[in-house]
């Protein structure tokens, strides 16, 4: 690829610096996934005996690529509803290459529909990732908080029980993707009683191109029941350096934060932890805090605007919507999390 821009854009001064630039257009984890997507891509070209191309690739290339390899073990199969990062994946590297896109048209939609519809008759029904409902957040919340429950004396397997508690109700609060939430170093929390809680989302999906990095304050008392879990993680933890993870347990050495996916172990360890399981057909991961913090607000008559900044959504694009259950009922658990985001709302919540 960068000989081919080398190519279009000639060999100048600059040629170096748009090339590397062009090289950062993707957010990290998503160049990662695109990259060993077209790997597998142009692997399973190589070994045909046909030798199809890999790049151009035809559009009946990749509908064979699905069917010959992604889907075609059925300890393998993918949902159908899961292809769509293989076939952006493809597009992607085309689109740089200044290509048509192959992962297009009437063929393969009709394959992925199909595929679909297939899966359904045989059984196969996916667990609908829902929203995590305010009153279970606040049950791991009061769990926490419970005097009974210290962490210094405790096993191992309670305190990082208890770490995975704190994050999730400290991501829960901010409406954090997962990836965002479990990457957060000692640095990116500040907290003082003039200010209250500011949180740096360094690693924020979407706004990694803003000149400046986002912030989010809870205000002083906004949070009470939060405040004290800080308070009660920040005292067990100890000092920590600033470039460290924020939830490193005192008997790790970990130097950075954890990976993107760490929330989604957290959101697990606690919850099975409590006995607490998803309702039938439903399951819960760390994109069901997002889920939940934005119609728990919702449900308690949070402006559309407040939600969308406390989630970093354009209030043009209509995404927050999609995140939103306008069937959940308000509850006392969700004014405990976001009533001092309503008009007028008094901070504080329960103390739990």
């Amino acid at each position: 690829m960068r000989e081919r821009w080398r190519s279009v854009l000639g060999d100048h001064a600059e040629t170096d610096d748009i090339i590397g630039m062009m090289g950062h257009s993707l957010a990290e984890t998503t160049a990662e996934s695109y990259g060993r997507h077209f790997e597998r891509f142009a692997g399973w070209c190589e070994r045909q005996p046909d030798r199809p191309c890999s790049l151009p690739a035809e559009r009946s290339t990749v509908v064979r690529w699905l069917a010959g390899d992604v889907c075609r073990q059925p300890e393998d199969r993918v949902a159908a509803s899961s292809l769509k990062p293989y076939r952006a994946a493809i597009n992607a590297v085309h689109k740089d290459f200044e290509y048509d896109e192959p992962a297009v048209g009437h063929a393969l939609r009709a394959y992925v529909r199909g595929l679909g519809n297939l899966q359904a008759r045989r059984g196969r029904r996916r667990l609908r990732r829902t929203y995590l409902p305010c009153a279970v957040v606040e049950r791991v919340l009061h769990w926490a908080l419970d005097p009974a429950l210290r962490p210094a004396t405790a096993s191992r397997k309670v305190k990082s029980a208890f770490r995975a508690a704190v994050a999730v109700c400290f991501t829960f609060a901010f409406f954090a993707r997962g990836a965002t939430g479990s990457q957060l170093l000692a640095k990116d929390v500040r907290r003082s009683p003039a200010f209250g809680t500011v949180v740096t989302l360094r690693h924020e999906k979407g706004h990694a191109q803003d000149s400046e990095t986002r912030t989010l304050t809870i205000p002083p008392g906004a949070i009470v029941p939060l405040e004290r879990l800080l308070d009660k993680w920040e005292a067990f933890r100890g000092a920590v350096p600033s470039t460290a993870s924020y939830y490193r347990l005192p008997s790790e050495r970990r130097r950075s934060g954890f990976p993107a996916d760490t929330i989604d172990a957290w959101v697990k360890e606690i919850l099975d932890h409590l006995d607490i399981s998803a309702p039938d057909g439903e399951s819960w991961s760390g994109h069901s805090l997002r889920k939940g913090a934005a119609t728990g607000a919702h449900s308690i008559e949070v402006s559309i605007p407040k939600i969308c900044w406390m989630g970093g959504w354009s209030i043009q694009s209509g995404v927050v919507h999609d995140y939103i259950d306008p069937s959940c009922p308000s509850s006392a658990a969700a004014a405990v999390f976001y009533g001092w985001l309503r008009a007028g709302g008094a901070v504080g919540g329960a103390a739990g």
